[in-house]
């Protein structure tokens, strides 16, 4: 019996992506008769998941025996005992049982964030982890004690797997822990079949951005390089695209104003909550990827956009720089607005090339590693289990 761990499947960013393979490997391995359970914060909706993740995210939901939902991570007691525990959240949810061992449980830890947000006292995550309001900060600072000791004792004992060298190099500065980098999973093949062929040399001069809308994902900073792309008459449109949550609205109404106050409107449009169709159709128009953020983990937009053939333009920090050529990658926008103009000029056999460079992180791909990982895991437990029945000293009656 194995439990995956998730805040919510709802938000279907890259990290829901990511547990859905893990479901996938799991059932899809005739080695392993395997029941799984989900504990999360929230019930999966499973149309907006389909909607998002299509069939295949539908079947995985539909694999998942039961849901555990927890109102917080404070005095998580589950009824069942479980033979592993996946944590796919581990960049946020601190999710630690008294029981775990290396052995027994995985940590995809995608970016040590938690500790950070941790360590700065954001009220928010604060409300997210326990699921609700504090009276003071006194109140907040000691649910973040209790958070911060959960999330240290969940990476120390677990096996944990990460998405890239530079966050690799992270989980260890922070906790002196090693980790394993095992790439997210990208559906690079879906996307070159539905794009890459399909458009061939069609696109329009479209830069395109698609980025969760939140504070944290810098979508401003695309806002800022129009600025200078405009002045410079470098390509005609900008397309945001990105999922849209509720509590989001005020940052969303941010980034409309600024493109308002800019004069921008001709320039910059935005796309909301697009089904996954919407999403291949304005793939297949753009030529360039833009990624607002620096200091990405990694970057599964940016492995889908290069999978699509569009070329993608970087930040020169992250775990994206492992894979997007060097002459794409910029320090700021003057370099960002200087590599577009160029990716605007790509052949399509550059394009062709930069999507053959991601096959490498295809969903197959992780999940064939993944049941490597697991196999092993189970393995070495029932080693251990064995050595632990033989030291037991036998009863003489």
């Amino acid at each position: 019996m194995v439990n995956i761990v998730h805040i919510n499947l709802n938000a279907r960013g890259g990290s829901e992506r990511l547990a859905l393979a893990v479901i996938r490997a799991l059932k899809e391995d005739n080695d392993m008769d395997i029941d799984i359970d989900l504990t999360t914060l929230q019930k999966p909706d499973v149309h907006k998941i389909e909607e998002t993740y299509g069939k295949t995210g539908l079947m995985a939901v539909r694999n998942i025996n039961r849901v555990n939902i927890i109102p917080s991570i404070e005095n998580v007691q589950l009824k069942k005992k479980y033979d592993l525990t996946i944590n796919t959240h581990g960049d946020m949810f601190p999710f630690s049982q008294k029981d775990f061992s290396k052995d027994n449980a995985i940590t995809y830890c995608h970016f040590p964030l938690a500790k950070y947000l941790i360590d700065v006292e954001n009220e928010e995550y604060a409300r997210l982890m326990y699921g609700q309001r504090f009276s003071d900060m006194v109140e907040c600072k000691k649910h973040l004690h209790l958070a911060r000791n959960a999330y240290i004792d969940m990476i120390r004992n677990s096996t944990v797997l990460t998405n890239s060298e530079y966050s690799r190099k992270a989980i260890y500065k922070t906790f002196k822990i090693d980790s394993t980098v095992l790439s997210p999973p990208v559906d690079v093949d879906l996307f070159r079949k539905a794009v890459l062929f399909s458009s061939m040399n069609k696109r329009d001069d479209t830069i395109l951005v698609i980025s969760r809308f939140h504070p944290s994902k810098k979508v401003e900073n695309a806002i800022r390089l129009v600025e200078l792309l405009k002045q410079k008459g470098i390509g005609p449109s900008m397309k945001i695209v990105g999922n849209l949550s509720p509590h989001m609205i005020g940052y969303y109404s941010y980034l409309r104003q600024m493109v308002q106050d800019q004069d921008l409107s001709d320039y910059v449009t935005f796309h909301v909550n697009v089904s996954f169709n919407k999403l291949l159709s304005l793939m297949s128009k753009s030529k360039v990827y833009f990624h607002p953020l620096p200091g990405e983990p990694f970057g599964i937009s940016t492995v889908e956009a290069m999978s699509a053939g569009l070329i993608p333009v970087v930040p020169d920090l992250g775990g994206h720089t492992e894979f997007v050529p060097l002459r794409y990658q910029f320090c700021n926008f003057i370099e960002a607005m200087e590599s577009i103009a160029v990716a605007m000029d790509a052949s399509f056999s550059e394009r062709i090339s930069i999507s053959d460079s991601v096959e490498r992180f295809s969903t197959s791909n992780y999940i064939r590693r993944f049941q490597q990982i697991v196999k092993k895991l189970l393995l070495s437990a029932t080693k251990t289990n064995y050595k632990n029945i033989k030291s037991v000293s036998p009863i003489v009656s």
